[in-house]
């Protein structure tokens, strides 16, 4: 089944209809992901998500416009306004069914920073891997982001991001890129884990309207200690 990337339909602002952005070729086609004019803000209609009663949203849902086959991804935070973690669910652009359980090969995320945890204003950040090794990638930003970047192989991808209802000084981003995957961490002979050397991972840029870095965070998985006897 082919993938499709498309922005949501947007009925308060000037974007009154949903945009297509790219098609699948034919069905063994991968998403395009965002280029040109689609990158940056987004004031995408909210979602209503249920299925995990003990993990519901705070504040509204956001719809991605970025799909596997059909169906879509949809960000959301729960927890807190002051402890968020920042979640994926996916609905099924055909009858609107939302589930938890994501289409992706594999996924890998730097874990979860919050206000009661802070290393940097990025968190949450995560690599989901398609089917067909597309790679979606998305986060959270605790700033208002006026642009956010992701650096590999030599390339650099803009993401499309929305303020965060609950908090509009909270941004929520996505992206889709093609690319490798992270790499595996190396075990250390001990029964513990690390990444490779940082310039093997995407360096993902937050920044503000100015231009000024906000923050910079590269998605890398996290040293393995063995566990002790």
């Amino acid at each position: 089944m082919g993938i499709i990337v498309r922005r949501a339909a947007v009925p308060f602002v000037i974007i009154a209809a949903a945009v297509l952005v790219g098609v699948a070729a034919c069905a063994a086609a991968g998403p395009t992901g965002p280029a040109g004019p689609v990158q940056g803000p987004e004031t995408p209609a909210p979602v209503a998500i249920t299925v995990n009663p003990s993990a519901l949203p705070v504040g509204d849902p956001v719809p991605t416009g970025i799909a596997v086959g059909r169906q879509e991804l949809v960000l959301y935070f729960w927890g807190t306004a002051e402890q968020p973690y920042l979640d994926q669910a996916w609905r099924d652009q055909g009858s609107g069914a939302v589930d938890v359980d994501h289409p992706c090969a594999g996924g890998r995320a730097v874990t979860a920073m919050t206000m009661g945890d802070l290393k940097g204003k990025l968190f949450g950040v995560t690599q989901c891997v398609t089917p067909d090794g597309t790679l979606i990638e998305f986060g959270g930003v605790w700033a208002e982001a006026g642009r956010i970047t992701s650096q590999a192989g030599g390339a650099t991808v803009e993401a499309r991001y929305a303020r965060w209802s609950r908090n509009p000084q909270v941004t929520i981003f996505w992206l889709s890129r093609k690319g490798k995957p992270l790499p595996d961490s190396v075990a250390d002979g001990k029964g513990g884990t690390s990444p490779l050397p940082p310039e093997n991972y995407p360096l993902l840029t937050a920044y503000d309207a100015k231009g000024t870095t906000i923050d910079s965070l590269r998605l890398r998985p996290p040293v393995i200690e063995p566990k002790s006897a």
